[in-house]
C-alpha cells in the first residue's frame, strides 16, 4: 500500500466504523419506539388536564368575582326595591347566558327573584312575613320592556330557607361564595350563594345565590381539539356537561360506565371502533362542594406520529446498510481510481502549465501593445508640437497645444497602465493616483500648490474600462489645473470612486477652487464634451454637481460586465 493510500484506508475504517455505531443506535431506537405511543400519550393528557383546570378556575372566578360584587352593591345601598334591583341584575344575565336566575332571600323567607325561561323574563318578589303572604309576578318578553305583572295569592310555595344553597351559605365560615350541586338529577343546575350580614336597613342576614346552567358555563372549556375533549362531574359521578354522540364522546360514555369516584385511580384506556382513548379524572374542590374534571386524548393523531416516526428511522437503517454497500464498493474501486486520478493530475498540471505561460505571454503582447501606442502617440503629440511652431497665429497655436496635451494625456494613460502588475483587474487606487501625480508635473509649477487625494474604495477594472477613465481622469484633472487655482495658494483635489451596486460605479472628481463661472465653463467646453463623450460609451453620462468649488460626478459600467 502506498503512503497516499494509508489515509485513505484509515479513513474508509472510521467511517464505517460511525456506521456501526449509527446502526447500533437505530436499532436502540427502533426497540424504545415501541414504548414512545404511551409515553406521548401520557404527556399530551398532563398538559390537557393542566389547560382544564386552568380554564376552570378563571370560569370560576369570573362568576365568584359577579356575586361579589353583586353583594357589595346590596351591602352598601339600603334601597333594594324591585327598580334598583331590576337595574343591576337584567345586565348580568343578558351578558352571562349560563345565569338562569339570580335571587336575593332573606332570613324571614322574603325573596326577590329574576329569572328567564324560554322567551320571557319573570320578576318575582315573594313577601312570607305577612299573614297571608302574597307574591307578585313581572313578566315581559326580552326584546320588550316591562309590562304591569300580576299579584297572586298562592297557598303554598318554595320556602328559599328550605334550599340546599341557602343552609350551605349559612354554614360556610369563610364569608365566601359557596358552590351547591342542584338536586334535580334531570338539569345540570349549580347554585353559587353568598351570605350578607346585617346592614342599615337589614338587621338580619340575607343570602344572594346564582342558578346556573353548569353545561352552558363550561361549554367553552368542554372541547377545544378534534381528538381533546372534557367533562365536569358531580362527586357521585354524574356528568354535569352533556356528552355528545360523536366517537370521542361514545368514549366518554364507555370509560365513565365503569368508573366509581372514590375506588378508581389511574388512567382509563378505551377503544371506540379502530381508535384508542386515553381518559384522566381528578377532583376538583370549590367552595361547598367537590367535582371531578376529566380530560380525553384521541390516540390517533399519535399513533399517526409515532408510526411516522418509525417509518423514518427504517428508511435512515435501509439508507446506511445501502450507504455501507456503497462505501465497500467505492473502497474496491478505489485504486483503479487513484491511478486514473494520478494521470489525470499529470495532464492538468501539463494543461496548467501550458495555460500560465500563454497567460504570461498574452499579458507581455498586452503591455507590448500599450508600450506602442504609448510611443505612437509621443510621436503624434511631437509632430503636433512641431505643427504648432510653424502656425503664425497665436490662438490657433494655443488649439494645437491643446490637442498635444490630450494626445501626451493618452499616452500617459497607456503608460500607467502597462506598468501595472495585473491588467485583468487593475486597481484603481493605483492607477488614478499615478495618473494624478503626473498630470500635475505636467502643469508644473502651477500645479506645486495643489494636491490631490484619491479614494477608488478597494475598486478594480479590466483594462478597456481603466483607458476610458483614466482618459476621463485626465480631462477633468487638467480643467482643475487650468483653471480652478487662478491664485498661488493653491488648493486640493478630491478623486472618489465608489460602488453603487448592478455594475454601475460613480466617480467623483471635486476642487475646492473658485468654483465654475460662464467664462470658465466655456474655455473648458470641449474638455467637458469629450469627458461626456467617454461616459456614454461606458454606458453612463456626466454631470455638475453644485456647491463650494467645482464637482463633476461620472455615472459608468464596468465594460467587463
Amino acid at each position: 500500500m502506498s503512503k497516499r493510500r494509508i489515509p485513505e484506508a484509515w479513513a474508509i475504517i472510521g467511517v464505517s466504523l460511525l456506521m456501526v455505531l449509527a446502526l447500533a443506535l437505530l436499532a436502540r431506537g427502533l426497540v424504545k419506539n415501541k414504548d414512545r405511543a404511551g409515553q406521548l400519550g401520557e404527556l399530551a393528557v398532563s398538559r390537557a388536564m393542566d389547560s382544564q383546570n386552568v380554564l376552570l378556575d378563571m370560569l370560576v372566578k369570573t362568576y365568584t368575582w359577579d356575586i361579589q360584587e353583586e353583594a357589595a352593591y346590596i351591602a352598601n345601598d339600603d334601597s333594594t326595591g324591585k327598580e334598583e334591583l331590576l337595574s343591576r341584575w337584567l345586565p348580568v344575565l343578558r351578558s352571562r347566558f349560563a345565569i338562569n336566575s339570580i335571587g336575593l332571600a332573606d332570613d324571614r323567607g322574603n325573596d326577590h327573584l329574576l329569572e328567564h325561561a324560554d322567551s320571557l323574563w319573570r320578576y318575582t318578589v315573594t313577601i312570607r312575613d305577612t299573614v297571608p303572604f302574597h307574591c307578585s309576578v313581572l313578566r315581559w318578553s326580552m326584546r320588550a320592556t316591562p309590562e304591569t305583572g300580576d299579584t297572586l295569592h298562592p297557598d303554598s310555595g318554595a320556602d328559599p330557607r328550605q334550599a340546599p344553597w341557602y343552609s350551605q351559605a349559612l354554614e360556610d365560615r369563610r364569608d365566601g361564595p359557596v358552590w351547591t350541586v342542584g338536586t334535580d338529577t334531570s338539569k345540570r343546575i349549580l347554585h353559587l350563594s353568598l351570605l350578607l350580614r346585617g346592614g342599615q336597613g337589614a338587621p338580619g342576614y340575607r343570602v344572594i345565590h346564582f342558578d346556573m346552567d353548569a353545561d352552558a358555563m363550561f361549554a367553552g372549556s368542554s372541547q377545544w381539539a378534534a381528538e381533546v375533549s372534557s367533562v365536569l362531574l358531580t362527586s357521585k359521578g354524574a356528568p354535569l356537561t352533556v356528552l355528545d354522540t360523536s366517537e370521542i364522546g361514545r368514549a366518554w360514555t364507555k370509560a365513565l360506565a365503569g368508573w366509581k369516584p372514590l375506588e378508581s385511580s389511574g388512567d382509563i384506556k378505551v377503544t371506540v371502533g379502530d381508535h384508542a382513548f386515553v381518559a384522566r379524572l381528578s377532583p376538583y374542590d370549590l367552595n361547598g362542594v367537590r367535582l371531578f374534571t376529566g380530560v380525553m386524548v384521541g390516540f390517533g393523531p399519535i399513533e399517526q406520529w409515532n408510526e411516522e416516526g418509525r417509518t423514518a428511522l427504517w428508511w435512515v437503517l435501509g439508507l446506511l446498510v445501502l450507504l455501507g454497500l456503497l462505501l465497500a464498493t467505492v473502497y474496491l474501486q478505489s485504486r483503479n481510481a487513484e491511478k486514473r486520478v494520478q494521470r489525470q493530475t499529470r495532464r492538468s498540471t501539463i494543461q496548467a502549465r501550458n495555460l500560465a505561460q500563454a497567460i504570461d505571454e498574452r499579458e507581455t503582447l498586452d503591455r507590448e501593445v500599450h508600450h506602442r501606442v504609448k510611443n505612437n502617440l509621443q510621436v503624434v503629440s511631437s509632430l503636433l508640437n512641431l505643427q504648432a511652431q510653424r502656425v503664425p497665429l497665436a490662438e490657433a497655436q494655443k488649439e494645437f497645444l491643446r490637442g498635444k496635451r490630450r494626445i501626451d494625456s493618452m499616452a500617459l494613460v497607456h503608460h500607467k497602465l502597462y506598468r501595472q502588475k495585473d491588467l485583468a483587474h487593475v486597481d484603481l487606487g493605483v492607477f488614478l493616483n499615478d495618473l494624478a501625480t503626473a498630470l500635475a508635473a505636467m502643469f508644473d509649477p502651477d500645479s506645486r500648490g495643489v494636491s490631490h487625494s484619491v479614494d477608488s474604495g478597494g475598486v478594480k477594472m479590466d483594462a478597456d474600462t481603466s483607458i476610458q477613465l483614466g482618459m476621463i481622469t485626465c480631462e477633468l484633472l487638467a480643467n482643475c489645473h487650468q483653471h480652478a487655482f487662478p491664485y498661488s495658494t493653491g488648493g486640493h483635489i478630491d478623486l472618489i470612486v465608489r460602488d453603487t451596486g448592478e455594475g454601475m460605479f460613480t466617480m467623483t472628481v471635486k476642487d475646492n477652487g473658485k468654483g465654475t463661472t460662464p467664462a470658465a465653463t466655456n474655455r473648458a467646453a470641449l474638455g467637458l464634451e469629450v469627458v461626456e463623450a467617454l461616459a456614454e460609451q461606458l454606458d453612463g453620462k456626466m454631470r455638475m454637481v453644485e456647491g463650494e468649488g467645482t464637482t463633476v460626478e461620472v455615472t459608468f459600467r464596468s465594460i467587463g460586465h
